[in-house]
């Protein structure tokens, strides 16, 4: 992602040079290649991303899909005010300022996925300022579908984790249910599970239990499960110097 950023400075350091450039054709096409390269970038990062919370559908951000389906619109609608002097920008600022102010939602605010704040360029060129705000908002957006594509992310001293299985058997009191996280042992304090609910064949139960640290992540001990699909909701969490941090999680497993 550094190459990005290093085009977006490029792009910066053209404008700020303008005079020395015959004319803006060379400015224009300079920046119309820089936006299919980010692009393809970012092509690359959905691709990753959408792969993976089809695997993993709880690792999906319906925020992340909704702010896609406005950047799409917002660069078809750019696109048409490029070849129309005339077309209000209103709008255009507007979604805009809109994307922006939520993309660092989305990345948690990690500095290292967000956008740097750059001077904007002082050219009066309708053709060149919606270029340079084309290539803004494609890098922003690859930055942020990287961030939910990585497999785990880094929190300051923690990871992005999952529940990699659920080990079933029986104890003399119950059953007890092991959840293990490659990543998540290796975090040794601070770190709890939630449970949010508990469905048997599709139905929402009320399941006593108790919930007990392990080496590999934590045992759910049961006095007894009838048989049948159970869909467990929760989080993993972990506390940091930025608070709280929840990674929701969706399994499912049969008791015969």
């Amino acid at each position: 992602m550094r190459l990005l950023f290093v085009l977006l400075c490029s792009t910066f350091f053209l404008f700020s040079c303008e005079e020395k450039i015959e004319g803006s054709e060379e400015m224009s096409s300079y920046l119309r290649q820089s936006f299919e390269f980010n692009n393809r970038i970012l092509n690359k990062y959905k691709a990753e991303y959408y792969q993976l919370t089809e695997n993993q559908p709880s690792r999906e951000v319906v925020s992340l899909n909704e702010l896609d389906a406005k950047f799409k619109s917002l660069i078809i609608k750019i696109d048409e005010a490029i070849l129309n002097d005339t077309y209000n920008l209103k709008n255009i600022t507007s979604e805009s300022k809109e994307i922006f102010n939520e993309l660092p939602k989305i990345v948690d605010n990690r500095k290292d996925y967000l956008l740097n704040q750059l001077i904007e360029p002082k050219n009066n060129s309708h053709e060149l300022r919606l270029r340079y705000l084309k290539n803004r908002l494609v890098i922003a957006m690859a930055y942020a579908f990287e961030y939910g594509s990585r497999k785990t992310l880094s929190v300051d001293s923690f990871y992005k984790v999952e529940i990699d299985s659920i080990i079933s058997r029986k104890i003399e009191n119950g059953i007890k249910l092991t959840f293990t996280s490659e990543y998540g042992q290796a975090i040794k304090e601070n770190r709890h599970i939630i449970i949010n609910q508990i469905e048997l064949n599709g139905q929402q139960k009320m399941i006593d239990y108790k919930l007990k640290d392990n080496y590999s992540f934590a045992d759910i001990e049961f006095q007894s499960l009838q048989k049948g699909t159970y869909e467990i909701d929760g989080a993993l969490r972990f506390y940091g110097r930025d608070g709280q941090i929840d990674i929701p999680f969706h399994k499912t497993m049969e008791v015969k």
